[in-house]
């Protein structure tokens, strides 16, 4: 176990989405240092300072876990891993996902192989993407050389998953129980929603885009940043993406490149106002639309839009303007000198 996966397990306890055998894990360790629980509101600088401690204490106990075993017959979560990660074994955790997640992926002898603590990976190894349904009845669409790891039967409290690559994920709705997806840079927590997750190796950015429904992104630490370093989480709505930088330590919400349609609205327009029309694309997209309505009270318009995209229909509409729009952010400025009264 490294720093990071301490910090990372620390970071959960505090959030309050460990499972109850983490909880009693991180307070077993918490004991040893003479407390009886570790308060679950922690300043910076006490966080910091559990933190060395605990690390400090499992250094001094402790021997590799390497030397106990050869390779081929550690488990999943093994490597450098000292005698808090074996206690963690003991209790059938799996708290070394931020460990998976940072390694390199090992070569695949077949789609799905078991896992200690009755974990599942799926390896895509094919040139197209590859469903799999959850016990839930959730779906995960995993994209070529994706990996999806995820419980025979899900936790009583929550659902959670760990990914690498690419997947879209299509949750059912259960507020009881979150879903969370897992991956070397950030947590997604969803209620039920569809959405696709980014997460490349390296300092590439993680990416995740809301199709239904709303998610909150949260990044994790790592090794090179500090907790105080890590920006809040966002909440992400549909047609909108959280782009997460881990050089930058920056995690932003933007617009999708191509917003999908999620409500069925007619697009042609006989001698209609232009701010009708640009409601009607607000309603049809969910993308926010900010514009002078008095400059536009008197500019009407006769347009059919049917079958193109939003920008193509926004470039349409300026065109017949001589207006322009940008996007900032996660909604779009129409500017427009507005038209001479009829």
């Amino acid at each position: 176990m490294k720093q990071t996966d301490l910090l990372y397990l620390l970071q959960r306890y505090q959030q309050g989405e460990c499972t109850p055998e983490e909880v009693r894990v991180v307070e077993q360790w918490y004991s040893l240092l003479g407390h009886q629980q570790p308060p679950l509101t922690l300043t910076p600088a006490e966080r910091e300072q559990l933190r060395t401690k605990l690390w400090e204490q499992i250094e001094s106990q402790t021997l590799d876990a390497e030397d106990l075993s050869p390779p081929a017959a550690r488990p999943w979560y093994a490597g450098g891993v000292r005698w808090a990660a074996a206690a963690v074994v003991a209790l059938g955790l799996g708290i070394g996902a931020q460990h998976w997640l940072t390694q390199p992926a090992p070569a695949p002898t077949a789609s799905v192989t078991r896992q200690a603590a009755e974990w599942q990976l799926f390896v895509n190894t094919t040139a197209q993407p590859q469903t799999i349904r959850l016990t839930d009845g959730s779906t995960v669409r995993v994209s070529p050389q994706g990996q999806l790891k995820y419980p025979r039967q899900f936790a009583a409290t929550h659902r959670t998953v760990y990914l690498k690559g690419e997947a879209f994920f299509d949750i059912q709705p259960d507020k009881a129980h979150p879903f969370r997806v897992y991956t070397n840079k950030v947590v997604t927590t969803v209620l039920g929603t569809s959405f696709l997750v980014r997460a490349p190796e390296g300092s590439a950015p993680a990416v995740v885009k809301v199709r239904t429904g709303r998610v909150r992104v949260n990044p994790l630490a790592e090794a090179s940043a500090s907790v105080a370093e890590l920006p809040t989480g966002v909440v992400v709505l549909p047609n909108q993406q959280a782009v997460y930088s881990p050089v930058r330590h920056k995690l932003q919400r933007e617009l999708v490149a191509q917003p999908v349609q999620l409500a069925t609205q007619s697009f042609a327009f006989d001698d209609r106002p232009v701010p009708e029309v640009l409601a009607a694309l607000q309603k049809a997209y969910g993308v926010n639309i900010e514009y002078d309505a008095a400059a536009l009270a008197s500019c009407n318009v006769t347009l059919n839009l049917q079958d193109a995209s939003l920008f193509a229909k926004l470039d349409v509409l300026c065109k017949a303007l001589g207006a322009s729009y940008e996007k900032q952010d996660t909604h779009i400025l129409f500017r427009s000198a507005g038209c001479a009264p009829r």
